[in-house]
């Protein structure tokens, strides 16, 4: 939790400083806590959060899902709602290398759906099997991105890159269903 509010101080370009004056705490003593040199108490933690315009709020476990589906179709960019992901790195590599296909081959529909699509993936919680798969995917679009191939290998990576979104975002499952089965649990059969 700290990190992710010190994500989202940098995110908003608040400095140790300001989020000082707004939290009436010192910038010595957020310096600490932000470094992990020093455990806020519950009462300094609520005040750094709520100067960040955010809410720290207890959840009933079975209600997580619900609340994360809630912040997510409600979030805005401005939001900066993080998920704290060791893997920031590989989605900025992602985003400069849209950028650089955009200026080589210039806009297209496929590239813009694989930006957004990134900058959705950036800000939630993946599964590793998730953050598996965009690894493969950026990797994949490293491979191509010289290649005169590259506008159907594109568009498959933006396809499958907008189908994890909607599994996150929907709850929809990425594993087709069977369209019968022989198990119906009547017990008739």
């Amino acid at each position: 939790m700290i990190a992710q509010a010190r994500e989202v101080r940098e995110a908003s370009g608040v400095s140790q400083r300001t989020l000082s004056e707004q939290a009436g705490l010192t910038q010595s003593h957020i310096s600490q806590i932000e470094s992990g040199k020093m455990e806020p108490g519950l009462s300094s933690f609520i005040d750094l959060t709520r100067a960040l315009d955010l809410e720290v709020m207890l959840v009933p476990k079975k209600l997580v899902p619900a609340v994360l589906g809630l912040v997510k179709a409600q979030a805005t960019p401005d939001m900066h709602i993080h998920a704290g992901q060791p893997n920031d790195k590989r989605f900025a590599r992602a985003e400069r290398l849209v950028k650089k296909l955009k200026q080589l081959y210039g806009s297209s529909a496929d590239l813009d759906r694989v930006e957004d699509t990134m900058r959705f993936l950036r800000r939630v919680n993946l599964s590793d099997q998730e953050m598996q798969l965009v690894r493969e995917l950026i990797a994949r679009l490293e491979r191509y991105q010289a290649s005169p191939k590259a506008a159907p290998v594109v568009r498959d990576i933006a396809q499958n890159l907008q189908r994890l979104r909607n599994s996150i975002a929907h709850g929809v499952s990425t594993e087709p269903k069977a369209a019968y089965s022989l198990d119906d649990g009547g017990g008739d059969a």
